[in-house]
């Protein structure tokens, strides 16, 4: 009997351990959704295509700018969730979408908006800088997390994006008084779309400079 329930438990691990090995390789958003890297969508409408409307509100923001063409043209999108822009509109008191629109420009997309396929395949440990189409900088990098499962422990990469302020974080010769850097997770990388091109989810809690 104690047999028994040592391979029983043990199966179990084996078990729990396959099905979080094949989440972490097939399932590429947090919400559920497709779970295969390649689609026949273009980058714009596999967003309005998602299931749970997350991005209905950021679709809406892209429209208003007349960016759907660059969203589907650019060689990677790190597409924010409606989560971040009710987030900002909450803190800062907007009611509404004209509010919001009064006081941003077409960079509140574009800053996500790269000519290079940026994906977690392809990114550094070290962070690298890369030019957006908001025509400023910002910086890719991926960093090590660990996920402990009984007595096993996986570990996997997270694609971060990073919002320069000023000079990138540890740069030699910046001044001490260089504000922190905004650096934001991925929940979801490496989508490919009809067009080639790289589409990367950024965290629900990722937060979106307005200028």
């Amino acid at each position: 009997m104690n047999f028994f329930h040592r391979y029983k438990n043990a199966a179990c691990v084996v078990l729990l351990l396959t099905i979080l090995y094949s989440c972490s390789k097939s399932n590429y958003l947090q919400d559920g959704g497709v779970a295969n890297a390649k689609s026949n969508y273009t980058a714009y409408d596999y967003l309005s295509a998602n299931q749970y409307h997350m991005f209905d509100t950021v679709l809406l923001i892209v429209d208003h700018f007349h960016l759907k063409d660059s969203v589907n043209l650019a060689g990677t999108f790190f597409a924010p969730t409606d989560y971040s822009v009710s987030a900002i509109m909450t803190a800062l008191n907007y009611q509404s979408l004209d509010s919001l629109y009064a006081h941003i420009t077409s960079r509140f997309i574009t800053q996500f908006l790269f000519t290079d396929t940026i994906s977690l395949n392809n990114a550094s440990t070290t962070a690298k800088i890369y030019p957006n189409w908001a025509d400023t900088i910002a910086a890719v990098k991926k960093t090590p997390a660990t996920e402990y499962v009984a007595a096993s422990t996986i570990t996997y990469y997270v694609l971060q994006y990073i919002k320069i302020n000023g000079y990138l974080d540890g740069s030699p010769g910046a001044p001490a008084n260089d504000p922190v850097d905004f650096v934001e997770n991925c929940q979801t990388t490496g989508i490919i779309t009809k067009t080639g091109s790289k589409l990367n989810v950024l965290s629900n809690l990722a937060s979106i400079a307005i200028k």
